[in-house]
């Protein structure tokens, strides 16, 4: 049985309902969490020059792309 659990997956019309309902929870916390907040009434205090450009390289990650007709098993 937890075979079968591994093997279902959520497409299409569920998914994109799925993603949207996270959005919006989201949106809805981010303005609740800033409600009352009055960025009229930000101050800067000073303006500093930046230090050295980073040098370090950065690593790009390869994502693995979607082949399709092949399934895996």
């Amino acid at each position: 049985m937890q075979k079968k659990q591994q093997d279902r997956r959520i497409n299409g019309a569920a998914l994109e309902n799925i993603m949207q309902d996270v959005l919006t929870g989201m949106q809805d916390f981010t303005l609740d969490a800033c409600c009352g907040c009055n960025a009229a009434s930000l101050e800067i205090l000073s303006v500093e020059p930046t230090g050295k450009p980073a040098t370090r390289p950065v690593a790009a990650l390869r994502f693995p792309s979607r082949r399709i007709g092949t399934r895996r098993g």
